[in-house]
């Protein structure tokens, strides 16, 4: 996972960033795209006292946070030691090893007790769509949010055909603020619609262990459906939203109903719109 400059900097604009305050990273985030000269007056925005060693600092940083000659990223500078340059309190949570990291599977463990209701703000760039069970990664990112903090996703949409297990839809997250009572601080789209992906990717990937796929992958060419559907060039486009947490209320999750024709049970409804007035808790 990664967090450009640019990013960064909304995070600022929507006020997730700024001394003293504690910030989960759902991923352990490298930085990207960020040059020294960037880094140097974000770090003089935000504290009077900056390090000593601070040009030194942030010509390490943006050299890390660019690409190699192959063209890949070089994953040298991480999120996390820009931010304590402004003396914030950066923690991550992932599966791997990674900068200022605890190792959490959430699709199988809560969010570690000692991180429940702790950070002023969570952040979600990149990561959810990795992970197979998603009630309890939104769980995860409530509960580790205080009363009054702020979280804010950026996450795949349309297209990312090979990228992860899940895009999202605008109605799951204002479902998400609804139920749990969060504000919706902001939300957009990043991407200008263009694109070259092909939805036939990692079907080409993965024919060797599902031969069938090799067998629709033959129709490309010699069948209408298939061979238009090749043609496709898919636009990538990201959604982000910055959500506040007004109350401590405990995780609701979500129901879609908007394609339910029949009636549902009481207790159903109830689980749903049941007033809620206990801290976040999970598990």
């Amino acid at each position: 996972m990664g967090v450009s400059f640019y990013t960064l900097e909304t995070m600022e604009k929507y006020g997730l960033i700024g001394a003293g305050r504690t910030l989960l990273d759902f991923g352990s985030s490298n930085l990207y795209a960020a040059t020294a000269d960037q880094i140097a007056a974000f770090v003089r925005r935000h504290v009077e006292s900056p390090r000593p060693d601070l040009d030194e600092f942030a010509n390490r940083l943006a050299s890390g946070s660019g690409k190699g000659p192959d063209g890949q990223a070089l994953n040298q500078a991480f999120l996390g030691e820009l931010l304590e340059a402004i003396n914030m309190t950066y923690e991550s949570i992932d599966i791997a090893a990674g900068y200022k990291t605890r190792q959490v599977d959430l699709n199988v463990e809560p969010l570690p007790a000692a991180m429940v209701g702790r950070y002023d703000s969570v952040i979600n760039c990149g990561t959810s769509e990795h992970i197979l069970n998603q009630l309890n990664t939104f769980n995860a990112i409530h509960a580790a949010t205080k009363s009054g903090g702020r979280m804010m996703h950026v996450l795949p949409a349309i297209g990312f055909v090979d990228h992860g297990y899940f895009t999202y839809t605008s109605r799951f997250f204002f479902d998400l603020a609804g139920y749990n009572q969060y504000e919706v601080v902001d939300m957009w789209y990043e991407g200008d619609g263009g694109g070259d992906e092909n939805i036939f990717t990692t079907a080409r990937q993965y024919q060797t262990y599902f031969p069938v796929l090799t067998e629709r992958l033959a129709k490309i060419g010699t069948t209408d459906r298939e061979t238009k559907q090749d043609s496709v060039k898919v636009p990538t486009i990201s959604i982000s939203l910055v959500f506040q947490k007004t109350q401590d209320v405990r995780f609701m999750g979500t129901l879609e109903t908007s394609t339910s024709v029949g009636e549902f049970t009481g207790d159903l409804r109830d689980a749903y719109s049941e007033k809620q007035g206990s801290a976040a808790k999970t598990g």
